[in-house]
């Protein structure tokens, strides 16, 4: 099981810092339900790649005691199953969802880098494609029961509106999903600087998947 957890953007800074880091400890297990019953249990080492490097970080894990499952506390700017910090496959995606570019100006962006490869991105493109068809509506559903919420979806759609499809379209509908977690008394620092660690965060929270 995975918690995602809030650790900004600044992986080797991360990194420095892991063995004094304050573990985060979830009130509850995310298996099971049971509180008070998550105890730290080791962590575990991942690399966190880059067009032009690679960065060695450990993630921590929790045991339940109750279930006696273990929960990874995987930090915001790593993908379950991705290799590249969520930074780099954000701007893939920007370029290609958002301002429909080419893949050689893409590729031109991480220049005299060669990676990612084409084929990479066109994975990445293709797997947020599919994500969005599930959250989409389930971040219009959060807007729609958050408060002011007749305004709030109305000001939503007609931004939305702007867009042709929906990975286009749940991008733009970042900033009106943080503004809901404002209201809600949730606060993602560099929340619409880092859109795709911010949906991450909230999708794994909804049990929405994967979502590149």
């Amino acid at each position: 099981m995975v918690i995602v957890v809030d650790c900004g953007d600044d992986v080797q800074h991360y990194a420095r810092t892991f063995a004094t880091r304050p573990l985060p400890r979830p009130a509850s297990c995310p298996g099971c339900a049971a509180v008070g019953h998550l105890i730290g249990h080791g962590s575990y080492p991942r690399t966190v790649a880059a067009p032009t490097h690679a960065i060695a970080i450990r993630v921590p894990r929790l045991l339940c005691t109750a279930c006696r499952h273990t929960v990874s506390l995987l930090p915001s700017f790593c993908l379950p199953w991705r290799h590249y910090a969520s930074g780099t496959v954000q701007t893939v995606l920007t370029l290609r969802c958002e301002a429909k570019a080419s893949w050689s100006r893409i590729a031109a962006r991480f220049a005299p880098a060669d990676l990612p490869t084409r084929t990479t991105c066109r994975e990445w493109v293709g797997a947020f494609t599919d994500a969005s068809a599930g959250y989409l509506p389930a971040l219009l559903r959060q807007l729609a029961q958050g408060p002011g919420r007749a305004s709030a979806i109305e000001v939503a759609l007609a931004d939305l509106a702007a867009h042709a499809d929906p990975p286009a379209q749940l991008v733009a509908a970042v900033p009106h999903l943080l503004v809901a977690l404002r209201a809600a008394g949730v606060t993602v620092a560099g929340g619409s600087g880092r859109w795709l660690g911010t949906l991450w965060q909230w999708g794994s929270g909804r049990k929405l998947g994967g979502l590149v």
